[in-house]
């Protein structure tokens, strides 16, 4: 049996290794807003329209509990700091993602991609969110679920 100092130090380093591949994704460059053409479950979408205010675009999948956790979430954050936010669900049925819209009550807009924005943003593993300033351009990128207040400070410091 290990002795308590070998356990303890086992941990330390197994929490080193957890933590140290934790990591923010890169921010990716240019204009995302010029890049948000997929089709919208439902109505239309004009990208144009999230210029001039700050904007979370959030990748998320219809069957992802931290995704359906996180869209009221980044509504609640971008409605208290006048904000946009769009749902762009990387996987799934339209239907799926319609679903997942009317449960959480979502009334930003919410785009189906076929791929397209998932390989040019890299989004391995979803929640992924983008924080954009008013001209399109992101300033912070976030993995996985995140509290509200993170999501306000951040479109707070992307004006």
């Amino acid at each position: 049996m290990p002795s308590t100092g070998r356990l303890t130090l086992l941990a330390a380093l197994a929490f080193g290794l957890v933590i140290g591949c934790r990591r923010d994704p890169p921010v990716p460059d240019g204009d995302i807003v010029a890049s948000l053409t997929a089709p919208p479950i439902a109505g239309t979408f004009d990208p144009a329209s999230l210029r001039g205010k700050p904007s979370l675009v959030m990748f998320v999948t219809p069957t992802c509990s931290h995704c359906r956790a996180m869209i009221p979430r980044a509504a609640a954050a971008a409605y208290a700091k006048d904000a946009n936010v769009v749902a762009v669900f990387v996987t799934g049925r339209a239907d799926n993602a319609r679903g997942v819209v009317a449960y959480t009550q979502f009334k930003g807009p919410a785009l189906l991609d076929d791929g397209t924005l998932r390989n040019r943003y890299h989004v391995d593993a979803v929640p992924f969110t983008l924080v954009l300033k008013a001209d399109g351009h992101a300033v912070e990128a976030f993995q996985g679920e995140q509290e509200e207040s993170t999501l306000a400070d951040a479109l707070a410091s992307a004006r």
